[in-house]
C-alpha cells in the first residue's frame, strides 16, 4: 500500500462521525449551564448540572455526544452530585475535524483542571480509554465507572482493519502512520499496563456481547487494576447500556456509596455478574 493511500486510510480512521444528540435528551442539554473552554486551539463545550459536593465527569466514546449520557447525569444530580459533560474534540458541538484518544485524554485533563477536582468519572467505549490515559498522567479520581470500554488498542485496530475492509497487513500501516501523526506508541498505552498503578476504584459494565470491544479485553483490565469489579450485561449493545435503568442505579450506587463501604448505597448490585436483562 503506498504512502498516499496509508495517510488517507489514517484520516479516515480518525474523523469521527459528528452526531447529534437525540431528540429526547436536547430539553436536558438545555437545562445545563454551558460554557466553553480551549483546548489545544479548539473550543470543547462543557454541560454542567447541579451543585453536590460530588463533582462527576461523564465522557462519552467515539462518535458519540454529551447527549448520550444525560439520563446518567440527571441520576446523578438527583442524588445529589454536581455533573459536568463535555463534547470531546470532533464532537457534538465541539471544534475540530480529526480526534483520537489523544485528543480525548486532553480534554479530560482540561475538564479536570477547569471544573475539578472530580471524585469520579464515568467513561463510555473509547472515553474509557482516554480517562485511563488521563489517569497515568495524574487524574486521581477517588472512582471510576467504564461502560463497555475501549481496553485494548490490540482490539481496537482490530476491528477498525474490519470496518474499513482492509488486510492486517494495511492495518498494521495505518496504524504506524497514526503513532507518527500522534507521537505515541498504542503498545505503551494499553490500559491494562497503567492499571497497576491506580489506586481508584473501579466498576466496569460490559455487554457480553458487545460488538465495538470484547469482554474479555474488560476482563483482562479488571485482574491488572486491583480494586474492580467486573458487572456482566447482555443485549444491551454498546451505547443502548448507558440507558438502561439497572446499570444506572449500580453506577449511581457505586459512585455515591460509603468510601470505606461496597460502594452500594443501599445494597442493591452486587457487581458479581448480575445480567439486568436476562
Amino acid at each position: 500500500m503506498d504512502t498516499d493511500t496509508t495517510e488517507k486510510l489514517r484520516r479516515l480512521a480518525f474523523t469521527p462521525m459528528r452526531t447529534q444528540p437525540p431528540n429526547a435528551t436536547r430539553p436536558i442539554l438545555d437545562q445545563a449551564a454551558k460554557e466553553v473552554e480551549v483546548v489545544d486551539g479548539g473550543k470543547v463545550v462543557h454541560y454542567l448540572w447541579g451543585a453536590g459536593e460530588r463533582r462527576i465527569l461523564l465522557v462519552h466514546g467515539w462518535a458519540g455526544n454529551a447527549g448520550h449520557l444525560t439520563v446518567l447525569a440527571q441520576a446523578l444530580v438527583r442524588a445529589g452530585c454536581a455533573v459536568v459533560v463535555a463534547d470531546l474534540p470532533g464532537h457534538g458541538e465541539s471544534e475540530g475535524a480529526e480526534s483520537s484518544v489523544i485528543h480525548f485524554a486532553r480534554a479530560v485533563e482540561a475538564a479536570h483542571e477547569r471544573f475539578g477536582p472530580f471524585h469520579a468519572v464515568v467513561a463510555h467505549s473509547l472515553g474509557a480509554a482516554a480517562t485511563t490515559l488521563a489517569m497515568s498522567h495524574g487524574l486521581t479520581p477517588e472512582r471510576a465507572v467504564f461502560v463497555n470500554p475501549i481496553s485494548s488498542y490490540t482490539s481496537l485496530w482490530r476491528r477498525s482493519g474490519e470496518v474499513m475492509q482492509v488486510t492486517p497487513e494495511a492495518i498494521a500501516l495505518v496504524r504506524a502512520r497514526a503513532q507518527e501523526w500522534l507521537g505515541v506508541s498504542f503498545d505503551a498505552i494499553e490500559p491494562a499496563l497503567a492499571a497497576p498503578g491506580f489506586t481508584s476504584r473501579l466498576l466496569v459494565v460490559h455487554d457480553e456481547n458487545d460488538p465495538e470491544s470484547p469482554i474479555t479485553d474488560s476482563e483482562a483490565l479488571v485482574a491488572a487494576w486491583g480494586q474492580a469489579e467486573l458487572m456482566r450485561v447482555r443485549d444491551l449493545g454498546h451505547t443502548k447500556v448507558l440507558r438502561d435503568e439497572a446499570v444506572i442505579r449500580r453506577a449511581v450506587d457505586f459512585l455515591t456509596g460509603d468510601p470505606a463501604g461496597d460502594g452500594s448505597a443501599d445494597g442493591v448490585g452486587a457487581a458479581d455478574g448480575g445480567v439486568p436483562g436476562r
